[in-house]
C-alpha cells in the first residue's frame, strides 16, 4: 500500500444554531494530530468544513464536500483524514459517489477509529456496513424526534425556541438565562419568557386587525394602522406577509397543528376560532371578494359606481378651470354609448348620505339581524378542507396499490370540492353581513373616521350604484339620473 503524498481534511458540525466553529476546530485539530503521527502531508488549501450541515438528508448541499471529490477527481489530494467515519459518511449513496470517484486512485481514508483503503475491498465491505449504520441511526433518532413532536401537539404544546410570537410571551419573575453574543462572547443575563402567555396589549391589537380585516378593510390599510400602534417581536414594520402568516396561525387560536391535524394548546386564544378559520377563508378568496385587496384606495366609488352598460366607473380630473381640484368618475370603456361621467364629489355625498341614512333606519336594522348561524361557514370550510387534504393523502399511499380503486376517493375528493365551493359563496355573504352589522348605527362623524376602503365595501355591500346619462344643465347635482339599487344582505 503506497504512502499519502497530500491529505486532505474534511470536518462537519451536524448543528449549530449560533454559527459556532468551536467544535468543527477541535475536529480539525484533532486530524492534524492524527496526520502527523501517519506521517501524510496536509495542505492548508485542502481542509473541508461544512459548518451547520446535515448529512443525513439526501438533498441536503453540502459545498465543501462536493468541493473535496473534486480534488480527488483531479488527483490534487490522494487520501482525507475525518475526525469520525460519520462526519463523513451518513448515507449509503455518499459512500458509493466516494468509491465510484476514488476508485484505481488508491484513496486512503483515515480517522482516529481507523484507517481504510477505499482500493480494498474488505474496507470497502466494513465502510458499506458503517454507512448503513449510521444511515439506521439517523432514521432512529428521526423517528424519535418526529414522535416526540406528535406527543407534544396532542398535549397542546409547541416547539420551544425560535423568536417570540407577537401576542404571546410574559417574563417570569426572578428567572433569567444566559446569552451570548455570537460577535463579542459577551454573557448577559436576559429574563426566561413564558410563551403560553397573553400580552394583552398585542392580543388586543390582533383582534382589532382581524376584525377590520373581516369587516372589509384592505390588509394593506391594516397593516399601517398596526404600523401606527405597534411593531413586530423583532421591531420590524407589518406588511402583508407577516400579519397574514400571524393571523392564520393556528396559534393564535389556541390550536397546535401537526400534519394537517389541529390539538387544543395548553396556551389561550387570542382570536375565536371560528373567526380565525373565516380569516383562512378570507385570505385565500379576498382577490374574488374585494377586488382591491391590497391596493391603497383613494376614492370612494372608483371601481364601485357603473354605467348602464355595466362598465365600472373611474376618476380623473376634470377638465376647465377647476381641472387642478376637481375630479369626476367617468366609463374609461371605448365605445361606450353612454360615455358618463359625474361630479366626484357630489356623488360621493349622495351616496354617503343614502348608505348612512340605511344604515340607520330600524326596519334596515331587523333585516340585518333576522338570519344567524352564518358565523360558523368557516369553520366548516376548514374541515372540509382537512377531510379533503387526508383524502388526497390516501390517493398517493394507493397509487401504486392495484387491488385499490383510486376512483372511489377522486369522487370523495370531487364532492368536497363541491361543497367547498357553495360554502364559499356563504363566506362572501358571512363576510358582508359582518360589514354592515358593524356599521350600523353609523353617523356622518363617525363614518368619515372610517378607512375609505371600509366605506366603499360597505357601499358595494348596500348598494349598485348606475349612473345615467342626464339632462341637468347648469350647477348642480341631478339625483334622478342616479340609481342606487338595494342588494340583498343575506
Amino acid at each position: 500500500m503506497k504512502h499519502p503524498q497530500l491529505a486532505g481534511i474534511y470536518c462537519r458540525l451536524s448543528y449549530a444554531p449560533d454559527g459556532s466553529i468551536e467544535k468543527v476546530e477541535r475536529q480539525e485539530a484533532d486530524c492534524r494530530a492524527l496526520a502527523a503521527r501517519l506521517g501524510w502531508p496536509i495542505s492548508d488549501q485542502h481542509i473541508y468544513v461544512d459548518n451547520s450541515k446535515s448529512a443525513w438528508k439526501r438533498d441536503r448541499k453540502r459545498p465543501r464536500w462536493d468541493a473535496m471529490l473534486e480534488a480527488i477527481n483531479r488527483g490534487d489530494i490522494d487520501s482525507v483524514i475525518v475526525y469520525h467515519g460519520d462526519r463523513l459518511i451518513r448515507q449509503p449513496w455518499d459512500l458509493e459517489k466516494l468509491i465510484g470517484i476514488a476508485d484505481m486512485k488508491g484513496v486512503r481514508v483515515a480517522s482516529p477509529s481507523g484507517t481504510r483503503d477505499l482500493d480494498s475491498p474488505d474496507d470497502r465491505f466494513v465502510l458499506r456496513i458503517e454507512a448503513a449504520q449510521a444511515c439506521r441511526e439517523s432514521d432512529n433518532i428521526s423517528r424519535r424526534i418526529q414522535r416526540k413532536i406528535k406527543a407534544r401537539a396532542e398535549e397542546g404544546r409547541s416547539q420551544e425556541g425560535g423568536r417570540r410570537p407577537f401576542g404571546y410571551g410574559v417574563p417570569v419573575p426572578g428567572q433569567t438565562r444566559t446569552r451570548v453574543d455570537p460577535d463579542t462572547g459577551e454573557e448577559t443575563q436576559v429574563p426566561v419568557i413564558d410563551r403560553t402567555q397573553v400580552v394583552p396589549e398585542e392580543a388586543a391589537v390582533l383582534r382589532e386587525a382581524a376584525q377590520r380585516l373581516l369587516a372589509g378593510q384592505s390588509i394593506g390599510g391594516v397593516c399601517r394602522w398596526m404600523n401606527g400602534c405597534s411593531t413586530t417581536t423583532q421591531g420590524g414594520a407589518w406588511n402583508s406577509k407577516n400579519l397574514k402568516a400571524l393571523l392564520t396561525s393556528p396559534r393564535v387560536a389556541g390550536l397546535v397543528e401537526h400534519e394537517t391535524v389541529l390539538y387544543p394548546a395548553s396556551w389561550p386564544e387570542i382570536i375565536e376560532r371560528e373567526v380565525w378559520a373565516d380569516l383562512a377563508a378570507y385570505f385565500e378568496h379576498s382577490g374574488e371578494l374585494y377586488p382591491y385587496q391590497g391596493r391603497r384606495r383613494e376614492y370612494l366609488l372608483s371601481g364601485i359606481a357603473e354605467c348602464p352598460s355595466g362598465h365600472r366607473l373611474r376618476q380623473k380630473p376634470s377638465g376647465g378651470r377647476n381641472r387642478r381640484t376637481s375630479r369626476l368618475y367617468y366609463c374609461p370603456a371605448p365605445g361606450c354609448e353612454t360615455q358618463v361621467g359625474r361630479n366626484l364629489e357630489h356623488l360621493d355625498l349622495y351616496v354617503t348620505g343614502a348608505v348612512i341614512g340605511l344604515l340607520n333606519d330600524p326596519a334596515f336594522r331587523e333585516e340585518v339581524h333576522a338570519e344567524e348561524g352564518a358565523d360558523r361557514v368557516g369553520a366548516e370550510i376548514a374541515a372540509l378542507e382537512r377531510r379533503k387534504a387526508s383524502t388526497l393523502g390516501q390517493l398517493k399511499r394507493i397509487a401504486d396499490d392495484e387491488e385499490l380503486d383510486p376512483a372511489v376517493l377522486a369522487a370523495s375528493v370531487a364532492s368536497y370540492d363541491k361543497k367547498i365551493t357553495a360554502l364559499r359563496a356563504q363566506m362572501g355573504v358571512s363576510a358582508r353581513r359582518r360589514l354592515v352589522m358593524r356599521m350600523l348605527g353609523v353617523d356622518l362623524e363617525t363614518w368619515r373616521a372610517e378607512p375609505v376602503d371600509i366605506r366603499s365595501a360597505t357601499v358595494e355591500a348596500l348598494f349598485r350604484v348606475v349612473v345615467r346619462p342626464t339632462t341637468w344643465r347648469g350647477p348642480g347635482f341631478d339625483p334622478g339620473a342616479v340609481d342606487l339599487l338595494r342588494k340583498r344582505i343575506d
